[in-house]
């Protein structure tokens, strides 16, 4: 007589199921993780990218806002500063006339206490007026006795002489300014011209020809 044992469904899972179980695991699991591991790698990567874009973008960024500072602080340096040479430029026919009317009371000869206590005042308010000029940047310069120069000079009178050097400044009308480095006011001068060689000739003619004098003693003899 012949038995058939046979093994239940749950006894065979306890005792078969658990390697059959991580055989039919395997084979669904791994090819997922790998996928999603791709997946992460592509993403941080392209994080990565997307950081180092910005980063270069805010250096740009930062680059450019130096940039504009630097601007703009210049333009209003330059602004400013051409502002504050259209006002000087207006003042200098002022200190012309304080100036004039300075020589004129210097050379005043009835001069009392009162107004020499006048002439003092004003001639200190003159000096305050050209200190504060001064700091802002102007600077008077001096032409008498100079080459003449058209980016300085301005030539209101020509005088032929033979004392001075051809294209010389003889002699100085309006004083010139600088304000800061750069010419404000040309200065106004007379400027030497050397004689006409024709003015020589007649000149050396006239020395070498013989005075009336001199024809009428020569008749004479």
């Amino acid at each position: 007589m012949t038995y058939k044992v046979g093994i239940s469904k749950f006894t065979y899972t306890l005792l078969y199921g658990g390697k059959v179980a991580e055989k039919n695991i395997r084979k669904p699991l791994y090819p997922k993780l790998r996928q999603r591991l791709k997946e992460l790698v592509a993403r941080v990567q392209y994080q990565k990218k997307l950081a180092e874009e910005n980063f270069d973008k805010y250096l740009r960024a930062m680059a450019e806002l130096d940039n504009f500072r630097k601007r703009a602080a210049k333009e209003y340096l330059e602004r400013e500063a051409e502002a504050n040479r259209n006002l000087i430029s207006k003042l200098l026919p002022v200190l012309d006339n304080f100036d004039r009317a300075l020589e004129a009371a210097k050379n005043h000869q009835e001069k009392s206490e009162a107004f020499e206590s006048f002439y003092q005042g004003i001639k200190l308010i003159d000096q305050q007026i050209h200190n504060i000029l001064e700091a802002e940047g102007l600077k008077e310069f001096n032409s008498k006795g100079e080459e003449f120069d058209p980016s300085r000079h301005d030539a209101l009178l020509v005088i032929e002489t033979d004392e001075h050097e051809p294209n010389t400044v003889i002699d100085e009308i309006e004083k010139g300014f600088a304000y800061r480095g750069k010419v404000l006011r040309h200065a106004r001068v007379t400027v030497s011209k050397r004689k006409a060689s024709g003015e020589k000739g007649e000149t050396a003619e006239e020395e070498d020809a013989p005075n009336e004098d001199e024809i009428e003693t020569t008749g004479a003899s």
